[in-house]
């Protein structure tokens, strides 16, 4: 790995696509080489940082989503509301990286997956509003600078060829218990003629012991099937639910074209990415092709551009607690067979489910077919699945003039353009009414940029002036329809298919901000420098009178190992900044408007209803601003063997535009406001070293760390919480709020009651545990600590790198581990208790759960032994302490072994080079403090901001293959 500690004295790309002396700039930013985000091939490059850059925390959804969302942080949570994701800019271009995912259901993905990874030079990551003070507004939680690869003036066409095959597993599955199976009773319930059956009404596992007892199981209750009416052994299927995920697979090729004349350069790039999920019936194609080109049209103008299309087509599995076959682990049987349930279409056309309502009393048949809770997990898989599909088009076109030696001046047009397509479906034959769904989401940005940059050096100073301006104009709008009632035909998906009128949604968006800017760079005697810059925005979506706002910023860096002799200390600075960042709100937000409602029948004809919207918009929203400070540096000893770089910072984000909870009396439910000041302040260290390095071996090592605090000083007067979402199971309901004096993010939900004074549980009549109100504060969800450790050891020909990263602290509430256990999945349901007796035994007879605490009745000690059904059909789902679990994590992230064909080897053959690896990422978790099969580094899907609770995470998938760049 590559970080900018190790380029001190080299030139880096800053805010703007400005080149700098990395030794002038006062401010923390650090830089991670292309390489090393290919190394494990991940589905969405944003997942690759991971780990890689100190204060730069990621979090992601399973590989089993496909280019599922990857979240990226810079120093923490800086906005009460939850969002702080950091700007994208590719060679100079803002881009989207928006997420049409919802809290569950089908994760899509963030739009930043569209870069192609094998076009990266580099990735900078501007890590404070000191650095990212010249991108204004949208520049206030970091950037994240993506420069692509270009080709060179004057150099031979070089064709180079990338392929890899991986293949993909799921692993870390929760465990389950294998001694009882379906029902809610060990009781069997029996036919009129006698024959037990399977309890199919019931999706639990409470069942009988699974001894061989002959019973009718559901297929048998099915005229089609070839076992109807036919007796077979009740056992386990202890495989079960891993025997539903398939082997998936990843396919990638690409190629590209690069050279130059003696005025030009050029780069082409094709890649193609087909992958099969292991999940059946799950799919991503994804194509990319980039063109980067440059032209000196005479010895002062040049004209380039870089052009980057990308086009993406899905079939993804759903999750969630009730999405897809993200039930099987919450509920289930544990004596069904997935190879029985694969088959779930019978020749007729009917299908095959495992939950239907019990036999008839009298006739012992069934009465209906349709599914009670659950549908078969293949129907849902092959019948009720949603596809996606994005055409995306982004680049820019500029013209750069050299007015005088020194001065040049640049104007780019610059672009970011898609339509995204989502449409589901629900099938005849399955749970609810048919129907299907379609949205068009279409966006265009446009970024109109004039740039004049002057540098000059003389004597012993230096400087650098920028002065720019930025015309940002989006439009983005989307239709959506929906059938209702029903469709009209089986297998005839379309809104003309609609039973009843069908639901439409159609929404405009339009903003623009209006920018200049300016920087001066002064420099003496290449040690001391120092930067101003100022900006103004004038934002479309503000209030007229509050609009215009500026934000400065300043940084200083003092170079003191040009001061001293000492060899051993090739360079040391230090480094200070402060800067101010902008932020306004979605268009719409100032003024009143009306809901268009339902249709009616009136007396004149159908009539539109208008409605209110529950939000009071404010016309007297002014901006909210970031105040940052920053102080570190960066030390290279034993030129370039070894390198430090250390930052602390404190942000302080005031002044925030919220959505606040107003009294129902008022007619709304929350109204807009400027509010809040939430406050982040730790520090970051990067270290990079070469332990080793001589002919034969090099053994390169990059370390990084990071620690952040965080407090919600302020919210509003009379206000002190904050609600940023909820999820409810069964009535009851967990929180995550903010509170004031609090860090962010406080889990919040129901606890044992205690006694006051032994802190024991209390104990109702009947000896279970109590439990509190909603109220009850875990403490945050955020982490102490995140970081990376990465080696690459290069011996001869051979290269090896292998990258962990880890997390320390944060805290997060699983519903699957809850229901698994509630619903007798878990093994804790079967466990021996301290008698030596199997719970699941009758208490009479030595079984039960023990439990222990203070009877609130009597006051007295209680020691007591109960049924598990009924002790955890209370704690598995009205207590949500003892499914509060640790987020500390290390992970095994990557691995590369790698082999280099050189020249020398290949001889006369027409190949330059060629580099055969094998690669692995996700390869297994080293240490984690939740439970097996609970993911804690991919619990944040969809459009979450921020991981708090896991409900039917996607499974973590293993992949191992190999990879082969030929260069020609």
């Amino acid at each position: 790995m590559e970080e900018d500690i190790s380029e001190m004295g080299e030139f880096v790309v800053t805010a703007l696509g400005i080149t700098r002396d990395e030794k002038s700039i006062g401010y923390a930013t650090q830089q991670v080489d292309g390489e090393n985000l290919t190394y494990a091939k991940e589905q969405n490059v944003l997942g690759s940082l991971a780990g890689k850059v100190a204060g730069v925390q990621v979090e992601g959804a399973s590989g089993a989503s496909m280019g599922g969302t990857q979240k990226i942080k810079i120093r923490g949570v800086n906005s009460i509301s939850g969002a702080s994701q950091p700007l994208i800019v590719i060679d100079g271009t803002p881009i989207s990286n928006s997420n049409f995912s919802g809290d569950d259901g089908t994760d899509y993905g963030n739009l930043g997956q569209d870069v192609n990874a094998e076009d990266i030079e580099t990735i900078n990551v501007l890590k404070g509003p000191a650095a990212s003070a010249l991108y204004g507004i949208r520049g206030q939680y970091g950037v994240v600078m993506i420069t692509t690869k270009k080709g060179k003036k004057g150099s031979d066409v070089q064709v180079q060829l990338n392929s890899s095959v991986s293949v993909e597993s799921v692993f870390n599955l929760m465990p389950y218990q294998n001694q009882y199976g379906g029902g809610s009773s060990q009781t069997w319930r029996t036919l009129p003629n006698g024959d037990k059956y399977v309890d199919m009404q019931v999706d639990e596992s409470w069942g009988p012991k699974m001894d061989g007892t002959l019973v009718r199981h559901v297929q048998s209750f099915y005229p089609q099937d070839p076992e109807y009416g036919q007796l077979a052994p009740f056992v386990a299927h202890p495989d079960n639910i891993k025997d539903y995920y398939e082997t998936g697979s990843t396919v990638n090729n690409g190629v590209t074209i690069t050279g130059g004349g003696g005025n030009s350069n050029y780069r082409i790039s094709l890649n193609d990415t087909r992958i099969q999920g292991v999940e059946p019936n799950t799919m991503l194609k994804r194509n990319n092709v980039g063109v980067s080109l440059g032209v000196d049209m005479t010895s002062k103008l040049r004209i380039s551009s870089n052009i980057n299309y990308a086009m993406n087509s899905g079939r993804r599995p759903g999750q969630g607690s009730e999405d897809g076959s993200r039930y099987l682990g919450q509920w289930f049987q544990r004596s069904l067979d997935m190879e029985r349930l694969k088959n779930y279409k019978y020749d007729d056309g009917s299908f095959f489910h495992w939950n239907l309502r019990r036999p008839s009393s009298s006739t012992g048949e069934l009465a209906s077919f349709s599914p009670l809770y659950w549908a078969n997990p293949y129907f849902i898989a092959n019948e009720n699945y949603s596809e996606d599909n994005r055409d995306r088009l982004f680049g820019d076109v500029g013209l750069t003039y050299q007015v005088l030696p020194g001065l040049k001046v640049s104007g780019f047009v610059r672009t970011d353009t898609y339509t995204q397509n989502i449409d589901s479906r629900a099938a005849f034959g399955g749970r609810g009414v048919p129907g299907y769904s379609i949205g068009k989401y279409q966006n265009r940005e446009m970024n109109y940029e004039l740039l004049a940059q002057y540098s000059k050096t003389w004597e012993a100073f230096s400087l650098n002036a920028n002065l720019g301006s930025n015309f940002y104009d989006r439009n983005y709008t989307y239709l959506s329809m929906a059938t209702v009632g029903g469709l009209s035909s089986p297998g005839f998906y379309n809104i003309n298919g609609s039973i009843d009128r069908p639901s439409t949604t159609n929404y405009e968006l339009n903003k623009q901000i209006k920018s200049a800017y300016g920087m001066v760079s002064l420099g003496y005697k290449g040690t001391y420098f120092l930067d101003a810059s100022l900006r103004n925005d004038n934002s479309s979506t503000l209030p007229e009178a509050n609009n215009s706002y500026w934000y400065p910023s300043i940084s200083g860096s003092f170079v003191f190992s040009e001061l001293t002799d000492w060899k051993v200390l090739s360079l040391g600075k230090l480094r200070m900044s402060y800067a101010q960042a902008g932020s306004d709100l979605s268009p719409y937000g100032t003024t009143s408007f009306y809901n268009v409602g339902t249709v009616y029948t009136g007396e004149n004809g159908p009539v539109n209803t208008l409605a209110v919207p529950d939000n009071l918009n404010n016309p007297n929203l002014e901006p909210s601003f970031a105040h940052s400070y920053e102080a570190g540096f960066d030390l290279n000893f034993f030129e370039g063997r070894l390198g430090v770089a250390f930052t602390y910072y404190q942000q302080i984000n005031k002044n925030q535009i919220l959505n606040l909870d107003l009294s129902g009396a008022s007619g709304y439910g929350s109204a807009t406001i400027n509010a809040g000041e939430i406050r982040n302040k730790g520090y970051e260290m990067a270290i990079n070293g070469t332990a080793i390095k001589n002919s034969k071996l090099t053994w390169d090592i990059a370390f990084n760390i990071s620690r952040n605090r965080n407090e919600v000083v302020e919210l509003y007067p009379g206000i002190d919480v904050y609600q940023y979402g909820s999820t409810t199971y069964s009535s009851t309901t967990s929180y995550l709020n903010s509170y004031e004096g609090k860090p962010f993010g406080s889990l919040v939900g129901q606890a044992y009651q205690r006694d006051e004074a032994t802190g024991k549980i209390l104990l109702g009549g009947n000896n279970i545990p109590l439990y509190t109100d909603a109220t009850y504060d875990f403490g945050t969800v955020l982490p102490d600590f995140n970081g990376g450790l990465q080696n690459v050891v290069r011996v001869g020909k051979f290269e090896i790198s292998a990258m962990i990263d880890f997390q320390v602290g944060g805290q997060f509430f699983s519903r699957s581990k809850m229901l698994a256990v509630r619903t007798g999945l878990d093994p804790l349901t079967v466990e021996t208790n301290d008698k030596g007796f199997n719970v699941r035994d009758d208490v009479a007879s030595g079984g039960g759960v023990r439990v222990e605490g203070i009877s609130s009745e009597t006051g007295e000690e209680v020691i007591a032994y109960v049924n598990p059904q009924t002790y955890y059909g209370t704690v598995g789902r009205r207590i949500y302490e003892d499914w509060l679990y640790d987020a500390s994590y290390v992970r095994f992230k990557e691995f590369r072994i790698g082999y280099n064909f050189t020249k020398d080897v290949l001889g006369n053959f027409p190949v330059e080079n060629i580099n055969v690896a094998i690669m692995g990422k996700n390869l297994g978790m080293i240490f984690q403090n939740a439970p097996k099969g609970i993911n804690p580094a991919e619990i944040s899907v969809g459009s979450q901001s921020i991981g708090w609770y896991e409900s039917g995470q996607l499974p973590s998938v293993r992949s191992l293959g190999f990879n082969l760049n030929v260069t020609f």
